[in-house]
Parts: C-alpha cells; sequence; structure tokens
C-alpha cells in the first residue's frame, strides 16, 4: 500500500512539472513569434571610462537597430537632434563610429516619413578619478 502510494505521488508530480514546462514553452514560443510593433536601437559598449572627470571619453561605438517595417531610418542625438547616418528603404542596419565626449549622449533611430522614433540608448561616461583637488590661493602675507 505504501508503495503504490509513492508511487502515485510521483506519477503527480511528474505530470504536473510536465504540465508546468509545457506552458512555459508554449508562452516563450508565443513570445518568439511577435512581430516588433516599434523600431529598436543598441549601442555597444553602454560604458566609456575617461581618466579624470570631465576629460573626454574615447572609444569605437557600434550601432545596431531593426524595425519592423521597410523604410527610411536615421540615428541621430537627442539633444541637438544631429544626424549620425540615414538608410533607405531598410529594416536592419549596423554602424561603426567613434565617441569622443566628456559626458553622456544620447541616441535615437527615428523613421523619417511617420517620425516614429526608438526609445532612446545611452552611452554613459564614467571617469576613475574625481576632481577633488581645491584650489589654493597662496599668501605671502
Amino acid at each position: 500500500m505504501y508503495f503504490n502510494l509513492k508511487f502515485v505521488l510521483i506519477k503527480l508530480k511528474l505530470i504536473a512539472l510536465f504540465c508546468f514546462a509545457s506552458m512555459c514553452f508554449a508562452n516563450a514560443e508565443k513570445n518568439v513569434n511577435l512581430p516588433l510593433s516599434h523600431p529598436e536601437l543598441a549601442i555597444f559598449p553602454e560604458k566609456c571610462v575617461a581618466l579624470r572627470q570631465g576629460k573626454h571619453c574615447y572609444t569605437k561605438l557600434k550601432f545596431q537597430w531593426h524595425a519592423p517595417v521597410r523604410g527610411d531610418y536615421c540615428i541621430r542625438t537627442v539633444n541637438d537632434k544631429k544626424l549620425i547616418r540615414c538608410w533607405y528603404s531598410s529594416t536592419f542596419g549596423e554602424l561603426d563610429s567613434e565617441f569622443n565626449s566628456p559626458e553622456a549622449v544620447q541616441y535615437e533611430l527615428v523613421e523619417i516619413s511617420s517620425g516614429q522614433i526608438s526609445e532612446p540608448v545611452e552611452m554613459k561616461v564614467n571617469w576613475v578619478y574625481t576632481n577633488k583637488r581645491k584650489k589654493r590661493r597662496w599668501r605671502l602675507f
């Protein structure tokens, strides 16, 4: 009797595990097949490290983007709307660029005809040493 009860409990646990796993895979499969609803932009790396606070940070920057529909897309900076590069009749693109700035910069992908804008991505600037120096005034008397 004890053996049969243990066997039944093990079977129930396996059935519950199988049902849970099949629901998880079904949800994951549904999410994989969903189309994009808006253009997406990514940058690599997301951080640049300068030696001292306030100094320019230099690095190579890689942009990657993809969009749900074919169109004309441009990468631009968020603050001053300066165009970096445009692609025409495309759904994806890559760009290798140079980063040179003392502060963080945000970028966005914009679809030219509709004006649809992606979520902004930010290139952060960190530093090794902060400026903690105080100005010292020398007096003779």
